[in-house]
């Protein structure tokens, strides 16, 4: 989801790699849940498996401030990059959504969500990870927020970084990992 959702969101010309990554983000919606419940369920599993490879194709477009943020984390703290992804993913979304809510709100409307529009989206995203058990703050994953600055200074020089829909600097990065730590979305 996170490298559908990034890819999709990315600035930049690349038809192919956005229809990509919305079809991707179906098969998520469609599938994530049931596979997650039922691990017995191949229909589930092999869209999921479907979804990975588009999310890994969508992505050659850019990726942006998720990653950005989940590289230093998983290369200090050893965390999953999935997991770290999905924590990061709502404080990014919400800081990108000057640029990114026209892109969103179709997303929600090809994605049928019950409020087609950034705010159901957003619901969604916070729903999934809920049922999910992803972990609501950076607190929750790792405890420790000793090395905020550091790991702001490393995720402005990461790659994704130019992905993104809103240029960064290292400031922007420290309040993106504070407010994934405190679990502040606005």
């Amino acid at each position: 989801l996170a490298h559908c959702l990034e890819a999709y969101c990315s600035p930049g010309y690349h038809p192919m790699a956005d229809g990509i990554a919305l079809v991707g983000i179906k098969l998520v919606k469609e599938n994530l849940l049931e596979a997650y419940n039922n691990g017995t369920n191949v229909t589930a599993r092999t869209n999921m498996l479907s979804a990975a490879l588009m999310g890994a194709t969508a992505f050659q477009k850019g990726l942006g401030a998720m990653h950005a943020l989940s590289h230093p984390v998983g290369a200090i703290y050893n965390t999953h990059h999935g997991l770290t992804n999905a924590v990061f993913m709502p404080y990014v979304l919400e800081r990108n959504k000057s640029a990114i809510e026209d892109r969103i709100t179709k997303a929600a409307k090809y994605l049928e969500l019950k409020n087609t529009n950034y705010k159901g989206f957003m619901d969604w995203i916070l729903n999934l990870r809920k049922e999910l058990e992803i972990p609501h703050t950076l607190k929750e994953l790792i405890n420790d927020d000793s090395r905020l600055e550091e790991m702001s200074t490393m995720a402005l020089k990461d790659p994704s970084t130019g992905g993104n829909p809103i240029a960064l600097n290292q400031k922007d990065f420290l309040e993106l990992y504070q407010n994934a730590y405190k679990g502040k979305l606005s």
